[in-house]
Parts: structure tokens; C-alpha cells; sequence
């Protein structure tokens, strides 16, 4: 009998998990996680910490989900290493977990920059955890304001969260604009100017100097224009990084991530990696990172580790640079080379910008070959133009009846339908004889959600 382990409890550990029951019903598979929770959404966080929805929402799987698919689970562990040659798991506590195939989807974790008086943690916080939006929603009872510094969507997530709580938020940008490396500065002005009309206050090329202290409470920050802004809640947020500490001695081959090729697998025969963690090879004339995943190549990742784990032979064949996600109600959908900083790109963008409206299209050329796009607040053709990118067709070929319906703000076509699943914000297609009322099911999260006007417009 097989034994598969999976380090990780997140989305792709999980369907990783139940690709593998699937396949190898009499398998033991066992599932180790550092929090001491079932699967949750993550992308719901934001809305349980403004009260939006009660904690039972929350929950991905029910407590009963790992005893029903015969899953051996150990949740609120801690792996400290894994030895290949003898093919351990290595817990904090010292177990040794035996293993015939292993799963490495530990996710990341967020990098925090240290500034003068930010040594003191109480009043600092961060979105990554339901334990993370727990400590907010405790703070946020006795607080009135909030500073948060930072760029992408955690930070979004975050000002969003406290925002919706009742607090007064200021957004410190180090830069000109939000997301850098997924965003021109038109689409992120689009965004801006919705936290804006939000009430969010909004500082660009600002950064903290100083925490202000007092009787060991946050009452403020300093910024480097040497502006004094009250505050009793702090989030200070930078990048996303994948969680390999553990690996460090174990030979598994590491970069910004864990190095995979497209069967999800590393440089071991029986070790896969997917998710936040997992570093694909870059696509080809890319000059964005080769990480940035988010939940719905994190679901297709763990989908094809554990059929392989189970003994077939799936790859991924999705881009590798690809995320899809939802800010302050905005759906955002990233493929490819999305913001290009040098290189002889050229931008189409037909009708647009128009921020007024909260949409922007554009797509990305190299050599007359489409290598990415960007879509802001209407996603309809998303599919469709990864597709495109993924089969390195060049712009003159596309679909007139695509580019058109992207493009010509007075528009009618209507041939390309697609949107983001409210809960998992995965991009979710809509059938082209879809009618009102008509039920579609995310196959991650398995909500169930009925087709709507709007969606077919």
C-alpha cells in the first residue's frame, strides 16, 4: 500500500488529496498542516474580519472531510526538514512521517520590514491566517484608525478588511502605484480611485519612518515626509514568500521557490511540489517572476501532483505566470508579461483607459506574439486570451470577434463570457447557451451559483 504525504493544508495540498483518493482508493495518504484548522478559504478572510460573514463560512471542508476520505491528519504541525534518501518527514517534535510520494505545498508566508519602534507586535498585524483575522477583529473593537504600508494584494486585502470594519484607513504607497509587477500605472489609478471614493485615504511615494509609541501601544506613525498620522492598528505588508526554510538541507532544488518542471515534480522522482511554493519554468520571453500563483493555479497544481502521485502522467500546461483575484469588489486577472519594464514590447489597449467605468483591457505584444494581458473590473475574455498566450499566437490571428468585444466599448458581442467565483476567485467560464438562472459549480471551492444577467451581458 502507497503511502503520500502532503505538506500543506491549503488549497492544493487539499485537492492534491482528494486527486489521489480518487485515483488510489486504498492508498494512506496523510496531511500535515501548521495551523490547527481544516481547509478554509483564504480570499473570504477579508469579509469575516468586517463581519460580513460568521466563521461557519469559512470552513472549505467540514471537520468530518479527513475521516470520511480515510486522510491521516496532523494539523497544527510544524515540518522542520525531510530526508530524501530515507524518504522522512521531519516534525518539530522530532516524529518521523514515512513517505512513498511526497507533496510539498507549504504556500508562503509574509515578508515584514522592520522600522524604528515596529520591534513592538502588539498592535502590528497582517491577513494571511483565520488566526490573523481573528487578532484583528479583537483589535478593531477598541481602535478608530489604521495605517497600512505595502503594495500588492495582501496589502489590498488588508486596508479593504480594516476599512470595512468602521476604522479610518490611511494606504502609505512606497511608490506611484499599486502592484508594480502586475499593474501600469493606468490600471492601478483605476483602483485608487475606488479606495478613494471609499473614504481610504491615500499617500503614494510615502513610506513609514518611525513607529510612535507609547506605554507600549502603537498611537501612530511618522512618515518620511516626517507627517505625524494617528493609528492604533499598524499593518506593515511586503511580498509573499514561499516557504522552504525546512528544505534548506534536504537536496531538494530551490530558487525563489521550490524548482519544478510541468509534471509538478522536483528534482526527486517521488517528491512534487504546488501552490505559492512550487517555481514553474519561466515562460518563454518572460521578464516577470515564475511565483504568482494565487488559488487557481494552486487548485490545477495540486490537481496534476496528485494524479502523478497516485502513478499517472498529468502535466500542467497553464502559463506559469497567471493570477486572478478581487479587490474592493474590482475582479483582476493577470497573464504573461501583464506590465512589462523593458524590453521591445508593444501595448494594445483599443478604447481604454476609462477609470470612470472601473474596466481596462490591454494585451501585451513581443514580435507581433501575444506574451500577456491585463483585465480590470470585466474579465469575459480572460479564458479565451490565455488561450491565446498559451498557444503563442500572434496578434494578427486572434478573433476579431475578441479583440472587438475587448476593445470597442460600444461593443455588442457578447460571444466570450467568463467571471470570478465570489468566494475562491477562480476564473470561471459561462457556457455560450447559459441562460438566467442556470446553475454553474466551482469545481474548487463547490459553490453552487446561479447565472445572472449581468454575467451575460
Amino acid at each position: 500500500m502507497a503511502e503520500h504525504v502532503i505538506i500543506g493544508n491549503g488549497v492544493a495540498g487539499i485537492k492534491a488529496a482528494e486527486t489521489i483518493r480518487k485515483h488510489d482508493p486504498d492508498g494512506k495518504i496523510t496531511m500535515i498542516g501548521d495551523e490547527a484548522y481544516a481547509f478554509y478559504y483564504r480570499p473570504q478572510l477579508p469579509e469575516f474580519v468586517a463581519g460580513k460573514i460568521e466563521e461557519d463560512r469559512l470552513w472549505g471542508k467540514k471537520k468530518d472531510f479527513y475521516e470520511k476520505n480515510n486522510i491521516t491528519s496532523h494539523l497544527g504541525k510544524t515540518v522542520t526538514g525531510i530526508k530524501p534518501d530515507t524518504n522522512e518527514v521531519i516534525l518539530k517534535d522530532n516524529t518521523a512521517i514515512n513517505y512513498d510520494s511526497l507533496l510539498i505545498a507549504t504556500g508562503g508566508s509574509i515578508k515584514r520590514r522592520n522600522y524604528p519602534g515596529s520591534d513592538l507586535n502588539g498592535g502590528i498585524v497582517q491577513l494571511k491566517t483565520i488566526d490573523d483575522a481573528k487578532n484583528i477583529k479583537e483589535k478593531v473593537k477598541s481602535a478608530k484608525s489604521a495605517v497600512v504600508v505595502g503594495e500588492d494584494f495582501l496589502t489590498l486585502s488588508l486596508t479593504e478588511a480594516l476599512h470595512s470594519s468602521g476604522l479610518k484607513v490611511t494606504y502609505l504607497l512606497r511608490g506611484d502605484r499599486l502592484w508594480p509587477e502586475i499593474m501600469d500605472k493606468d490600471a492601478s489609478d483605476i483602483l485608487l480611485l475606488r479606495l478613494k471614493g471609499k473614504g481610504i485615504t491615500i499617500k503614494q511615494e510615502t513610506d513609514i519612518k518611525e513607529v510612535y509609541v507609547k506605554n507600549k501601544l502603537i498611537h501612530g506613525i511618522i512618515t518620511t515626509d516626517d507627517e505625524l498620522i494617528d493609528c492604533q492598528i499598524l499593518g506593515i505588508v511586503d511580498k509573499l514568500q514561499p516557504s522552504i526554510g525546512f528544505l534548506n538541507e534536504s537536496g531538494v532544488n530551490t530558487d525563489n521557490g521550490v524548482l519544478v518542471n510541468n509534471k509538478m515534480l522536483t528534482n526527486f522522482d517521488n517528491i512534487y511540489a504546488a501552490g505559492d511554493v512550487a517555481q514553474l519554468p519561466a515562460d518563454l520571453d518572460s521578464d516577470i517572476p515564475e511565483i504568482n500563483v494565487r488559488w487557481l493555479k494552486a487548485w490545477k497544481q495540486g490537481q496534476v501532483a496528485g494524479s502523478n502521485m497516485a502513478g499517472n502522467d498529468a502535466e500542467y500546461d497553464d502559463i506559469a505566470s497567471i493570477s486572478a483575484t478581487q479587490i474592493c469588489g474590482i475582479d483582476i486577472v493577470s497573464i504573461g508579461v501583464s506590465n512589462p519594464l523593458n524590453g521591445d514590447y508593444k501595448i494594445m489597449r483599443g478604447d481604454y483607459p476609462h477609470p470612470e467605468i472601473d474596466v481596462y483591457k490591454k494585451l501585451v505584444l513581443k514580435n507581433d506574439r501575444v506574451v500577456g494581458a491585463l483585465f480590470i473590473g470585466n474579465v469575459q475574455e480572460a479564458r479565451e486570451v490565455t488561450k491565446v498566450i498559451k498557444n503563442r499566437t500572434n496578434y494578427s490571428e486572434i478573433d476579431k470577434k475578441l479583440l472587438k468585444q475587448m476593445f470597442d466599448l460600444n461593443s455588442r458581442f457578447g460571444t466570450f463570457h467568463g467571471f470570478l467565483c465570489p468566494v475562491c476567485k477562480l476564473e470561471l467560464p459561462i457556457p455560450p447557451d447559459a441562460k438566467v438562472g442556470d446553475k454553474i459549480t466551482c469545481p474548487a471551492c463547490g459553490i453552487e451559483l446561479n447565472v445572472t444577467e449581468k454575467m451575460l451581458k
